[in-house]
């Protein structure tokens, strides 16, 4: 049940990312990434309730679904961790940015605000973030602390695993019927008959 319910919260939170989404942003990439998380949990969630009937089949599924939350909080961490640093680039140009219009006293436009961030670029830096991704960090900051909850629940919350089914004993094999050895021939003569004593004549 924990699965089934850890699923469909990542599910949430990609459909609440794709709908905060600002303009320009990739906003399906959300769904897409937490989708399959779900999909992947919803999986093992199904294994683990074939516990009684497949014992193999369900233990992959227990154990699997114990670990992959933990996998994900660390994807989910280290994406939340770029993207508050790309939001933190972003800040600080739009910050110059704003300053620079504001003291020009100019109007700002999509080709001024291209011509100062082309400018603004380092030779060998990466390209400045288009939007800011702050929103996007905060999600995943919470999907990680949902994932470590999810983990804990899980794990505290394990099902008492059936017995081992015991192995069926081996019908005895019937014997071969032994074919009866051929009677051999007594080699010494046959004995002769003893001849009858003679009774003794009267005197």
């Amino acid at each position: 049940m924990i699965m089934f319910l850890y699923a469909a919260l990542m599910l949430t939170f990609g459909v609440l990312a794709y709908l905060i989404a600002p303009p320009g942003a990739n906003a399906t990439t959300a769904i897409i990434a937490t989708g399959a998380c779900a999909a992947i949990m919803v999986a093992m969630g199904v294994m683990s309730l074939m516990i009684k009937t497949k014992r193999k089949v369900g233990m992959i599924g227990i154990h699997l679904g114990l670990v992959l939350p933990l996998v994900f909080a660390g994807v989910f961490l280290t994406r939340a961790g770029s993207n508050y640093r790309s939001s933190g680039v972003y800040n600080y140009f739009e910050d110059s940015y704003q300053a620079d219009i504001k003291s020009r006293d100019v109007t700002d436009t999509d080709s001024l605000r291209e011509s100062f961030l082309s400018g603004a670029k380092p030779e060998n830096g990466k390209d400045i973030p288009e939007y800011d991704k702050a929103y996007l960090g905060f999600i995943l900051t919470l999907l990680f602390g949902f994932s470590v909850a999810a983990f804990m629940f899980l794990l505290l919350s394990r099902p008492e695993l059936p017995p081992k089914p015991e192995a069926k004993a081996a019908s005895p094999k019937p014997e071969k019927a032994k074919k009866p050895e051929p009677v051999k021939a007594d080699p010494s003569p046959a004995s002769e008959p003893a001849e009858p004593e003679k009774p003794e004549s009267e005197s």
